[in-house]
């Protein structure tokens, strides 16, 4: 089974529609067989782009205004680290082409040419010297099917020439086709159990899919708590700086009143420290803001440009905490469902469950049927001539010892001769037979077994924590939500009613009823009530996406689909 990962990106933005495709790439084709010729002989490969350190450190000073959905967009289609977890699936799809490949038949072949020149003592050669020359040129073809049946066929086709006289035909052409089958009946036997291996790789597989989704899950989430950090970091920025004018403006008016002699010089200097401080405030507050901008911006990493360091990003949007009803059973329950967690998980326990059946299939001790058919065919020229006589003690008065030709033979004839008898099914051997193997202590098997069993267990163990975590994070984001609903209303009370007590303060100040440290106190309340209000925004719209994410279902929030067609499993493992 070929697997394939579609992530299609359908953000709608205002106003109009972007869609951005985040899918992982194809399965690379291999190059072609003889194209890797010439690398064998470079020693080292070329130096990969990325280890080549720029010689300049190139800015990209645009300010980019993006909403939110545009922002993950952005990161999606351009950090480099969803591009590496991108390429996850790709990796386990070779996996489970690699599984399918033992069910890929091998094709062979064997050339070959050979002589020899032997010296020969039998007279029955007809020569002092036996010179034979062969020539031979062999192919085979195995498969494995999903039986567990292994099938070879051989197809030999030699060629002999000799001079010694006992040989009849030469050259002699004595071709051969051989078919030899293998059948387990006890390890390894079972319809589609030789497949089993595959199935496993495909679980694995499965489960690194839905785990890739589970890490886009937290990227996206990570982006989001990067963006709303900006704008919480931003809309603070504003508040110190007002908080800081509210000082500096009762310096100005107590430089006044002191001038005219309505109050202490010592006024003065309480209103200066308290400015400076609210300036060291409006400092932190900027540098918070710049880093906070520079983590979005690392994060989404857009450089269209090409240039070192990426793009930063500004968000256009300021919030709008929508109320959320929360079901904790039925959030629950969709997280159950829909977690890619628990499903990379699932997928994993019935892997190892497809991996102890293996392991315990092994137990079984060896029992297959063998067997094997062979055709034979046979030509060539038969070896005529006179007598051969030797003299083979070197006395003159001994007769010398003579030997007659080889008789003709009955199969002469030219080399496609051969192939007709082979053809013709005149001339066949076969043999059946069974095959036992029995290991006395089988420890191997048995140590597999318990290992299988082992990891069975510890998946399904981990299933279950996964199962309580899960569900905590559920309830944990719920009463998240909850609480960051109620702390909105009641920071923005909160923040309404310093307002009213600042104004009532500077009325009283202004008759002498009230010092000026009791209205830099109220403006001080006011300062702190107005950062609880950001900050009680942002956590809320913070906490609806981890909520959404306890669930699974932050992804389809943003329109990103995760699809996982299943492509068709080659046609070699097919059978």
């Amino acid at each position: 089974m070929r697997w394939g990962l579609g992530v299609v990106l359908l953000l709608m933005v205002a106003p109009v529609a972007r869609g951005t495709d985040s899918s992982p790439p194809p399965l690379p084709e291999a190059p072609f067989r003889f194209s890797v010729l010439m690398d064998q002989w470079r020693p080292l490969p070329e130096p990969s782009d990325v280890l080549r350190h720029p010689g300049t450190i190139t800015h990209d000073d645009t300010i980019q205004r993006v909403t939110l959905q545009e922002a993950i967009a952005i990161a999606l289609e351009n950090n480099p680290g969803v591009a590496a977890q991108r390429l996850e699936p790709t990796r386990l799809e070779a996996d489970v082409l690699a599984a399918q490949a033992k069910f890929d038949p091998l094709l062979g072949g064997q050339f070959g040419w050979s002589e020899a020149n032997i010296p020969n003592a039998s007279s029955l050669a007809g020569t002092t010297t036996t010179v034979t020359r062969e020539r031979q040129y062999d192919t085979s073809l195995a498969k494995l099917f999903r039986t567990g049946t292994q099938l070879r066929i051989d197809f030999l086709n030699p060629r002999t020439t000799s001079n010694a006289s006992y040989v009849q035909l030469s050259p002699q052409y004595a071709p051969e086709l051989q078919f030899s089958l293998v059948q387990p009946l006890l390890r390894d036997f079972g319809w589609d159990f030789s497949y089993l291996v595959v199935r496993v790789t495909e679980k694995l597989a499965t489960a690194g899919l839905y785990q890739y989704e589970a890490d886009l899950s937290d990227f996206v989430l990570e982006v989001i708590d990067a963006y709303w950090n900006v704008v919480g970091a931003r809309e603070n920025v504003e508040v110190r700086r007002e908080s800081l004018q509210l000082a500096e403006r009762t310096v100005q008016e107590n430089e006044a009143r002191v001038r005219v002699g309505l109050l202490a010089p010592v006024a003065v200097l309480e209103a200066q420290a308290q400015a400076k401080a609210r300036e060291t405030d409006v400092i932190v507050a900027e540098n918070l803001l710049k880093t906070s901008r520079l983590r979005l911006g690392q994060l989404a990493f857009f450089r269209p440009n090409g240039t070192v360091l990426p793009r930063m990003l500004e968000p256009s949007e300021v919030g709008q905490p929508e109320g959320i009803h929360i079901d904790e059973d039925a959030a629950l329950a969709t997280a159950l469902a829909e977690r890619p967690e628990i499903l990379a998980s699932a997928n994993t326990v019935e892997a190892r469950q497809y991996d102890e059946r293996v392991a315990s299939n092994q137990l079984l001790p060896r029992f297959d049927i063998v067997g094997s058919y062979g055709l034979f065919g046979l030509s060539g020229t038969n070896q005529t001539g006179a007598p051969r006589c030797f003299d083979l003690d070197g006395d003159p008065s001994t007769p010398p010892v003579c030997v007659q030709p080889a008789a003709p033979s009955a199969f002469t004839g030219s080399e496609g001769r051969a192939y007709e008898r082979l053809g013709s099914g005149d001339y066949d051997a076969y043999n059946v037979g069974l095959r036992v193997e029995i290991p006395i202590g089988n420890a191997q098997a048995r140590a597999e077994q318990s290992r299988s069993r082992v990891a069975l267990d510890q998946a399904e163990l981990r299933h279950r924590q996964l199962l309580s975590t899960v569900a905590l994070e559920v309830r944990d984001a719920s009463a998240d939500v909850q609480d960051s609903q109620k702390a909105i209303e009641t920071s923005r009370v909160a923040r309404e009613l310093a307002q009213e007590n600042l104004r009532n303060q500077e009325k009283r100040h202004d008759v002498g009823m009230a010092t000026t440290k009791d209205l830099l106190d109220f403006q001080t309340q006011l300062t702190q009530a107005r950062f609880t209000e950001v900050e009680a925004r942002v956590r809320h719209e913070v906490a609806v996406a981890r909520w959404r994410r306890a669930q699974g279902q932050l992804l389809s929030q943003y329109k990103i689909v995760v699809e996982n067609p299943k492509n068709a499993t080659p046609w070699f493992a097919k059978f």
